[in-house]
């Protein structure tokens, strides 16, 4: 069975190089050429959090630039998608894969923020559309190596929003994920999973990327968690209004978060640190757009949209 891992980024090169590690036969398919010749001339290693160091040897596993994907997917078709790819990168991946015959795949989804999974349900009515939830967390050091940070839980499922399931190649996932090292399970209730994370991201991630500290230290003085109460009141007074249903807990798993994860740098925080573009858009303006949609406003959403989209991209 052939898994193509779309997006070599820090979460994708973990999940793909461990599934190569386990035996399983992957296709990395990179945004530039360049990271695929790599990954092809040294293959890859991923540092875990025991000290282990696990190395993916060149020559294991196919790699290409995703440009390349409808050709050689016309001639030697995969079975399973892993989209690893940021949100914002989610168009352009759709463009290129209109261009294969047939679309015939299971698609399992692990971006932050809402909506994008019905449009590519939509967009390919032949291929299978799962969601994947993770709290897995890792750092890309280079091109070819990725760090673990920690141990997390991943869990997959079918959306309301997408098509008709088929439950074995849910399951087929989840066993070859645990067999990789990753503690996966298949959820009934992925959309209420989606909006928990998404709350969870829209608290943390922009104001440690604005202050940028650790997840844990936006609990260390008042004023932080009056901004994170802010954020978290808007949201969830959007989830009212469109009558999703969220955990009566939910503002103390948020703050539960920050304790478990509190030497960590949100993904958001790196981006700006680096000069990335980040998911802004995807989660507090997934946010702001439900408020609009509901006749209502989600103010310190969008000014934290403002002020991350606001801040400086390094060149290339």
């Amino acid at each position: 069975m052939i898994i193509d891992v779309i997006g070599a980024g820090s979460l994708g090169l973990m999940y793909g190089g461990a599934l190569i590690y386990a035996g399983e036969e992957v296709r990395f398919w990179t945004r530039t050429s360049e990271q695929a010749a790599q990954l092809l001339e040294a293959g890859m290693k991923i540092n875990q959090p025991d000290g282990q160091v696990w190395r993916v040897q060149a020559g294991s596993f196919e790699a290409r630039d995703i440009a390349s994907l409808p050709e050689v997917w016309n001639q030697k078709p995969g079975h399973m998608i892993m989209l690893m790819s940021k949100q914002g990168g989610i168009q352009e991946i759709m463009e290129i894969l209109t261009k294969v015959r047939k679309l015939d795949a299971a698609l399992f989804c692990f971006q932050n923020g809402t909506g994008h999974i019905p449009v590519i349900a939509k967009a390919f009515p032949s291929t299978r559309v799962y969601a994947a939830i993770t709290t897995e967390g890792a750092k890309r050091i280079e091109e070819i190596e990725v760090t673990r940070a920690g141990y997390g839980e991943t869990q997959i499922g079918s959306s309301q929003h997408a098509g008709k399931p088929i439950k074995a190649e849910i399951d087929t996932l989840v066993d070859k994920l645990n067999k990789a090292g990753f503690d996966t399970k298949s959820s009934n209730e992925i959309d209420r999973l989606i909006y928990r994370k998404l709350v969870i991201n829209a608290v943390i991630n922009p104001l440690t990327a604005l202050w940028r500290i650790p997840n844990g230290e936006l609990l260390t003085s008042r004023e932080r968690r009056n901004a994170m109460k802010q954020l978290y009141r808007e949201a969830v007074a959007v989830y009212a209004a469109h009558q999703i249903e969220y955990d009566t807990d939910l503002w103390e798993q948020v703050v539960a978060v920050c304790q478990s994860t509190s030497s960590n740098w949100s993904s958001m925080c790196m981006d700006v640190l680096h000069g990335r573009t980040t998911e802004i858009a995807a989660i507090n303006g997934s946010i702001v757009a439900m408020a609009e949609d509901a006749g209502m406003h989600a103010e310190a959403h969008q000014l934290v949209c403002l002020l991350i989209e606001g801040m400086p991209l390094r060149e290339g």
